[in-house]
């Protein structure tokens, strides 16, 4: 790596970016959100508060249309980092290969997720047979939740330029996985860092009534967008390095 990155550059470059294009950000995520609630009001009448049908097709439609929006996001994110010209509306409508190659990575991993969870749980239940387990919010099993919080963040954290490298350079699902564990390899505190300084912000955001969020959500996706910006650039040969160690991991 040649080029040194901080986290105080990696912010003052995402503040520049959004307070230039400020009602950009806030009109994409408030857009998401008015779809989003939409979608899911509807199918509570139609299907009712508490069917079961009605809980899977909120689920499905909400994850859906999360990648549809965050795929769109992204693109108008890169555009208004790399270029200086206003966003055009093809670019704020979302890449469909894109969309759900992000969709199936969220598959994959919230497969490994639940792999994982029950792994740990298991183990840890059958090792202490005599724990109540009618309720697991307790202190006593606090340790089983910490054994999965570990792993869990460790993975979001290596993973979390996935949609980036998506969307910034057509990678497939499997492939995005790998470049993303390749790139973040060696920074994980740093990049530990800058998960804690985002949910600080949004903290903050939903601090301010809640409205804050349509603020502070895009911004914390303008901070990683930034930060894998600033990371990719650091290398000398980005695309030759990336896939060279893709390949040998």
């Amino acid at each position: 790596m040649n080029k040194p990155f901080s986290l105080n550059e990696i912010l003052a470059d995402a503040w520049a970016v959004a307070k230039k294009n400020i009602w950009i950000v806030i009109g994409l995520i408030a857009v998401q959100f008015a779809v989003m609630f939409v979608f899911t009001t509807l199918l509570s009448v139609l299907f009712g508060q508490e069917s079961g049908t009605s809980v899977l097709l909120q689920n499905v439609i909400v994850n859906l249309i999360d990648a549809f929006f965050a795929v769109s996001m992204y693109q108008v994110f890169f555009k208004l980092i790399d270029d200086d010209g206003e966003p055009e509306f093809p670019d704020f409508i979302p890449n469909i290969v894109k969309a759900v190659n992000f969709i199936l990575v969220k598959l994959i991993i919230g497969l490994v997720a639940v792999v994982l969870i029950g792994a740990v749980s298991a183990v840890f239940f059958y090792n202490t047979p005599d724990i109540e387990n009618t309720n697991p919010f307790t202190w006593v099993n606090a340790p089983v939740f910490i054994l999965m919080a570990i792993p869990i963040i460790y993975v979001s954290i290596r993973l979390c330029f996935i949609l980036c490298f998506i969307v910034d350079q057509d990678s497939g699902a499997s492939e995005s996985i790998s470049q993303s564990w390749v790139i973040t390899n060696g920074h994980f505190w740093f990049l530990f860092v800058i998960f804690l300084v985002i949910l600080g912000i949004n903290i903050l955001g939903a601090m301010a009534l809640f409205v804050g969020l349509l603020f502070t959500v895009p911004f914390s996706s303008m901070i990683l967008i930034i930060t894998y910006r600033h990371m990719v650039n650091s290398y000398t040969d980005e695309e030759e390095i990336l896939i060279q160690n893709s390949e040998n991991n």
